[in-house]
């Protein structure tokens, strides 16, 4: 349409080749609050694709999920994804938005379409499949190590900690190896508008092989990673690189970060 625009974030691809995604509807120059819903559909027909909730909405624990991020399929009628709070801070002509970690939602679409949140992943901040369709691994705010749950027992244990690294999120994992988004330019804290908040630019990117505890970590100090993906055989990793920038502390009307027009670098892990 001519006076509005559509932005899709967030996809995930099932096995079977059913979508999920964030959609997003605006005016042209509307700067705030587009209309957004989550879809479920199938990838050979995105735009059939229709709207399980719109966004935000209240999650069974209470809490209002203003966005949504790392999604993932456990397997082809099992979804769990990031809800976050989002929020705008800058000036009314250049706002950027802001997102945080509030919980793990886990969906199920069949025979009808069921939100749980996931215990224990308060203040989560990245979500991923631990291997199986009953098994999370997932980062939480503020803090280094990151968890593995079992959905069906509740149980969890820390699989790896980054401690003396820094803060651990976007975490991805494949069979053995463990990817990583670690320290840099970010920070967890409480904010009297918003609770607690985890502000992040991005960090180094951390590599682990589980069996052998070796790990291999690209650092820069002109740029920052984030949002790692791992291909479906390990073989190969896509990551978001962002000139540096340095955490943003607190409200700011006169904020606009510039860095976050990212390129994406391609990591051979072979």
């Amino acid at each position: 349409q001519q006076d509005s625009t559509h932005r899709y974030e967030a996809p995930a691809v099932s096995p079977a080749g059913r979508i999920a995604f964030l959609r997003a509807v605006s005016t042209i120059g509307l700067q705030k609050g587009p209309a957004m819903h989550l879809m479920l559909g199938r990838a050979d027909d995105p735009a059939a694709a229709s709207a399980v909730t719109i966004v935000p909405y209240a999650a069974p624990s209470g809490r209002t999920h203003g966005s949504v991020s790392h999604p993932v399929w456990l397997n082809d009628t099992r979804l769990v994804y990031l809800g976050e709070d989002l929020f705008y801070q800058g000036s009314t002509f250049l706002p950027d938005t802001f997102t945080t970690g509030l919980e793990i939602v886990r969906i199920e679409t069949e025979p009808s379409v069921v939100f749980n949140v996931v215990p224990g992943t308060e203040y989560a901040s990245s979500v991923a499949s631990g291997g199986d369709d009953d098994t999370i691994v997932y980062t939480i705010g503020g803090d280094t190590r990151v968890f593995r749950q079992t959905l069906s027992t509740g149980a969890v244990s820390v699989i790896h900690d980054f401690a003396g690294a820094g803060i651990a999120r976007d975490v991805q994992l494949h069979g053995n190896t463990l990817v990583a988004i670690v320290g840099g330019s970010v920070l967890f804290q409480f904010e009297d508008a918003h609770g607690m908040v985890q502000r992040d630019e991005g960090g180094d990117l951390h590599i682990v092989n589980l069996t052998t505890g070796t790990s291999v970590v690209h650092s820069r100090p002109d740029v920052l990673f984030r949002r790692p993906a791992l291909s479906p055989d390990g073989t190969a990793l896509v990551v978001e690189a962002s000139p540096f920038a340095p955490v943003h502390v607190g409200p700011d009307s006169e904020f606009n970060a510039t860095n976050h027009r990212p390129d994406l670098w391609l990591f051979d892990l072979q």
